[in-house]
């Protein structure tokens, strides 16, 4: 199984304000996954008519709370509406969501949207409900997990392993030192073996120190142009390691406000997207896509070696012009 591309998709809806405001309420699947506003959709419908036009499956990371926020049932329909559209469906869990169901409850329960800074009894309980949620509405467990906000260390996958996950992608160097607790020291791209879990995180480059940018940029088209995304995969994958890129549900469309009113597409991470897929659709041969239960499968039969390899490193000048693109971007009505 030669070096290859992950196309990742955290799948989730956004509480829009209802933490702090008790006449708001968490935003709906169909505008935040579906991204349906009157007779458009702009979330998953189109996500993946992309990818099946181009002949290729992404990763999508389900929330598994969603019926705590409100939306009981939406959380299975999401899963099979992907199955049907020949995708992969893994866990996702952000559990600000599950809590916010004990708040409306006057129950007890703890005020973090960070699975690492939950006690580890907590962190079982959310990921072995979560993996069970998943199991049933797609009729095949789930075999590998993300945190929500890349918050997650090695404890966590002690946790993700003994719920019987083998795989996860909550690493992202770009993230590492924030939200994301693995160790300074040793940031890579690429998958590692940390005991018996597989982490295949998100992948990311370095750019010069250049005033007003960020030094680390995650694979995430939103906040990259198509150009250093493609950059970042050719030097990953001919180093020898694994790329993954991710995108939300709702990457595609830009709201007016925190409830997604007023959804229109974004048409430059749009486009993004589908230069990326193309590309990808014409370099299969060099660099082939793959999805985490084609993963599973693989190391399953012997057939896959773990490799990581240090930061890639791109160069300033596209940088710039993507930020100035990014800041017009940023308008609503752009």
């Amino acid at each position: 199984m030669k070096p290859g591309v992950y196309i990742t998709f955290d799948v989730e809806c956004s509480m829009g304000g209802a933490w702090g405001e008790a006449d708001l309420k968490p935003v709906p699947p169909e505008r935040a996954v579906m991204g349906r506003y009157g007779d458009k959709e702009y979330g998953l419908p189109f996500i993946t008519d992309i990818l099946l036009k181009n002949g290729l499956a992404g990763t999508f990371f389900v929330e598994a709370f969603m019926a705590e926020q409100g939306y009981p049932g939406k959380g299975e329909a999401i899963c099979r509406y992907l199955l049907d559209r020949s995708q992969d469906v893994q866990l996702h869990i952000h559990p600000c969501h599950m809590y916010y169901d004990l708040m409306l409850k006057g129950c007890e329960y703890i005020s973090s949207d960070m699975m690492d800074e939950l006690p580890a009894e907590q962190q079982h309980k959310l990921l072995e409900e979560g993996a069970g949620r998943i199991e049933r509405w797609t009729g095949r467990p789930a075999v590998a997990f993300r945190s929500g906000n890349m918050s997650a260390s090695e404890d966590l996958l002690k946790q993700v392993s003994a719920v019987g996950i083998k795989l996860d992608s909550s690493y992202g160097l770009s993230f590492v030192g924030g939200p994301c607790r693995f160790s300074k020291d040793e940031l890579y791209n690429g998958s590692r073996w940390y005991g018996d879990v597989l982490e295949l995180g998100l992948s990311g480059f370095s750019l010069p120190w250049i005033p007003g940018l960020s030094r680390a940029k995650p694979l995430d088209l939103v906040g990259i142009s198509f150009e250093e995304c493609r950059r970042a995969i050719g030097k990953i994958c001919d180093a020898g390691a694994d790329a993954v890129v991710i995108l939300h549900s709702f990457s595609l469309f830009k709201v007016r406000n925190m409830q997604y009113d007023g959804g229109r597409p974004n048409r430059i991470v749009a486009r993004r997207f589908s230069r990326l897929c193309k590309w990808l659709k014409d370099h299969r041969e060099q660099y082939p896509t793959y999805t985490f239960s084609k993963l599973a499968g693989a190391i399953a039969d012997g057939d896959y070696t773990a490799n990581a390899v240090d930061p890639c490193r791109l160069s300033g000048g596209p940088a710039v012009v993507r930020k100035a693109v990014q800041v017009i971007n940023n308008l609503y009505w752009v």
